[in-house]
């Protein structure tokens, strides 16, 4: 076997330029969009920067022999109405591949709204989507935007193919009041906060999920960092206390990905100039390689 560490090559020497690899992945470096500190459009350069230092192994100690397509990074914009087409046009090409998962790299969370879009029309029938979050983004305006990175998914759900019904968020702590009203309004959607969480665990929590969304043709799985607690991932623009930790991350996808057709992820709000030692960029990077290997098996 070959050593596991000393390659010193981008993904870990996963990288491949075929477009019929497992995993494609984009870099969206955007965060315009943000209602406090910025920083996130550093995100995926920082990340791929870490990932020749990284073992290309899962933590049960599975040798990952998945290739990853790296696309690159949307060209940024300033026009920010052409910046999201763009998003969403390069995203559905990827999307519609023969990609196992597309995985999206932000950017402030605004950019789930393009690539989400992407996806959906992509899937067709009856889509999914998991926000694993400290807040829902459910405000239909925020500070005057209506794409700003609190009305993510509430853009989502206003597409014809996603039902509030399959909808679940996990890790919540922080609402705004509008956001508590439309989740009244919708008693289906998945609803299930940090606390949930501590009280009942994760893989309780996860298999709800996975009840939830069964028959959709298709699930999306977005990341915010932010739904982690910020003792493990301190570098993201809003931080709540009282979080789910990265291991109740991991377990949460283990049993999603086992049991539902995920076919995008993103990982959203990672912020490396308000990091400390790069902790939450590895956290991030964690999550992508464990996930690898879920796509793997």
């Amino acid at each position: 076997m070959a050593k596991l560490v000393e390659h010193r090559e981008l993904w870990s020497g996963l990288i491949s330029p075929d477009e019929n690899a497992e995993i494609g992945v984009l870099g969206v470096p955007f965060d315009r969009a943000v209602s406090w500190r910025a920083g996130a459009a550093q995100a995926p350069q920082r990340m791929r920067s870490i990932t020749p230092h990284l073992a290309y192994i899962t933590e049960e100690g599975l040798p990952l022999t998945v290739r990853v397509k790296d696309y690159g990074d949307v060209e940024p914009d300033l026009d920010w109405a052409r910046f999201f087409e763009t998003v969403e046009q390069t995203a559905a090409g990827i999307i519609g591949g023969q990609h196992r998962l597309a995985f999206f790299l932000g950017g402030d969370h605004s950019v789930t709204i393009p690539l989400f879009r992407a996806f959906a029309r992509r899937a067709g029938g009856p889509v999914g989507y998991i926000q694993f979050d400290s807040h829902p983004d459910l405000a239909d305006e925020f500070e005057g935007h209506r794409w700003s990175h609190a009305c993510t998914a509430r853009r989502n759900v206003e597409l014809p193919n996603l039902s509030p019904a399959h909808v679940a968020f996990v890790g919540l702590r922080s609402f705004l009041s509008e956001e508590l009203e439309f989740r009244a309004a919708n008693p289906g959607i998945g609803w299930h906060t940090a606390r949930d969480v501590y009280r009942r665990g994760i893989e309780a929590v996860a298999r709800d999920v996975v009840a939830q969304l069964q028959g959709v043709s298709a699930v999306y799985m977005s990341l915010d960092i932010d739904g982690i607690d910020p003792a493990c991932t301190p570098g993201t623009g809003t931080p709540e206390h009282g979080g789910p930790t990265t291991r109740d991350c991991l377990e949460f996808l283990r049993i999603i990905f086992a049991g539902l057709p995920v076919t995008v992820m993103d990982i959203v709000e990672v912020s490396p100039p308000l990091d400390v030692a790069d902790i939450t960029s590895l956290a991030a990077l964690k999550v992508m390689y464990e996930v690898f290997g879920f796509v793997q098996r």
